[in-house]
């Protein structure tokens, strides 16, 4: 693959961590694009193979299919949810009707299924192990419980709710997020935080200073919302 985007080269980094000092917004889009087409062709590999379907040609190349869209997910969702800004929100907006099809492209594809039901159906002579039977159980009940057994009509409805709930899913974290963001407490006693770990009431102090809040000429205290559930039971307050 002739690319310079780090995200769809071998990391070559010390226990294959992601190159973040390397990996930048504008690498996203251009790598899910890239990721979605290998993974299509992953699957038109299996779909197309004219052997009898088995665990190996079948389950385990499925298991195994996906590999580059699963590493530039996990960077991506890691990143938005730790690290989030404006335009990775933007993308990730963007990307889940994508995804979302995208999945429910291979989940609902009859002839992959048809390859599955076969292996699924002859599972008590093929002498699998536990761990082996039980991916191909899963795998089986992943592709029935996301829809490859519905009527075509019925698989459009299902695609189009998916698409609409992967949206809705992602604008309302954006939305949660904003606001927990935008929560405070500003608390002008210092007595109203007895009981909190002096190391919380430095930090409120100090985000109290960055964000210039002043009551009467008195530098008060500025708690985020994701401080107080785990800290409001120590104070008698």
């Amino acid at each position: 693959m002739m690319t310079d985007n780090p995200l769809l080269l071998a990391y070559e980094t010390p226990f294959n961590v992601p190159p973040f000092d390397k990996i930048k917004t504008e690498h996203f889009r251009p790598a899910f694009e890239e990721a979605i087409k290998v993974h299509n062709l992953e699957i038109d590999s299996i779909v197309d193979n004219s052997d009898k379907a088995t665990f190996q040609n079948t389950i385990v190349a499925l298991e195994n299919a996906g590999s580059l869209l699963n590493n530039v997910s996990t960077v991506f969702h890691n990143l938005n949810s730790a690290n989030t800004n404006d335009s990775i929100q933007a993308i990730a907006k963007d990307l889940a009707p994508i995804l979302s099809s995208h999945s429910d492209e291979i989940s609902m594809n009859s002839k992959l299924f048809d390859k599955i039901k076969e292996v699924w159906n002859s599972r008590n002579t093929l002498g699998l192990d536990a761990q082996d039977d039980k991916l191909l159980e899963e795998t089986y009940k992943s592709f029935v419980r996301s829809g490859a057994n519905l009527k075509d009509a019925d698989k459009e409805k299902m695609k189009k709710i998916n698409a609409e709930l992967s949206t809705l899913t992602t604008q309302f974290g954006q939305n949660l997020l904003a606001e927990t963001n935008a929560y405070q407490l500003v608390v002008d006693s210092a007595s109203q935080l007895e009981g909190l770990p002096e190391s919380l009431k430095t930090a409120a102090a100090e985000e109290a200073v960055a964000k210039g809040k002043r009551i009467n000429g008195y530098l008060p205290y500025r708690i985020l919302r994701s401080c107080l559930s785990c800290n409001m039971p120590k104070t008698g307050n």
